[in-house]
Formats: C-alpha cells, structure tokens, sequence
C-alpha cells in the first residue's frame, strides 16, 4: 500500500511540475502574433499618436491635485510627440530620430536603442523605450496597416495604451 500511494504522489507531482513549465511558455499563437508583429515593424516608420489609460488615473500623482483622466496626451513629453520611430529586426536596434523638440540629455538629432519583440506566458511584448529612452516592456494589443498599440500596467490596475501610427 506504501508502494502504490508513493507512486501515486509522484505521479501527481510529476503532474504539476511539467503542467507548471507550460504555463510559463508562450503560446503558439502568441509566439506567431509576435513574429507577425516583427515582420509588420520592419524598417517602418511609426510615431506616437495616442496615449490614454482604459479607466481614469491620477497620472500626476505627486502633486496636490486629483484628476481621474483617461486621455493622457497633454502629458505626454514634446520631445516623444515628434520622434520618429524605425526598427530594425535583423540588428534589434529602433533608430529614433529627434525632431524640433529634443530631450535635454541626448544632443544627436538620431540615436538607437536595442528593442526586442517576443512572446512569454502573458502574451506577446515590445521591449522598447519609456519617455526618457530608457526599457521599458510594453504589451501588444494588436496591430494592423495603420499602426500598433501597445500597453503598460499601472500600479493602480489600470492599462495605459501607447498607439503608434505608420509614417508615409
């Protein structure tokens, strides 16, 4: 009897370990999302058109008033506002190209950063840039001939969405 309820307890946990491996992977369709999505940045240029939260937020939440707003575009830093925006798949660098409004810490008119665009147990991502050009991952919602969007959580559960339009 000790014989077949150790077996038993191994067998179940043999179980729940291999069952919690696959949990941590992506899915198919979220891995050929994500390779679809590369195949869709590739060498186009895209900049930033909208920026709103899916339930209102305070965004400014270190000063004395209390907003609860969803269109967060007027917060949006000017020097993002005009950027240009082109990946580059095969090196994993988004080449930025500051226009009249640049950051006061990066002087070049065109810098890079590395980006990287893959799928784990949360969906497909965009590891690319924050408002201060420093990682930040995003989440994909989708993506179509007009542009992407993408997602961050915030710390109040709520989603702020990111949406990139294709530059002509």
């Amino acid at each position: 009897m000790k014989i077949v309820t150790f077996l038993a307890v191994a067998l179940i946990a043999t179980g729940l370990l291999s069952s919690c491996k696959k949990g941590d992977e992506a899915s198919p369709e979220d891995k050929q999302k994500a390779e679809d999505f590369k195949t869709f940045v590739a060498a186009k240029q895209f900049t930033l058109v909208s920026y709103t939260a899916d339930k209102p937020i305070d965004y400014v939440e270190d000063d004395a008033e209390v907003k609860e707003e969803t269109n967060l575009w007027p917060y949006v830093s000017l020097w993002i506002k005009d950027d240009h925006n082109v990946f580059d798949v095969s090196t994993g660098q988004v080449t930025i190209t500051q226009n009249a409004n640049k950051i006061s810490t990066i002087s070049e008119d065109v810098f890079t950063r590395a980006f990287d665009i893959g799928a784990d147990k949360d969906g497909p991502y965009l590891n690319f840039v924050n408002y201060q050009y420093t990682p930040l991952k995003y989440r994909l919602v989708d993506f179509n001939a007009e542009g992407f969007t993408v997602y961050v959580d915030w710390h109040s559960g709520a989603k702020v969405f990111s949406e990139f339009k294709v530059i002509p």
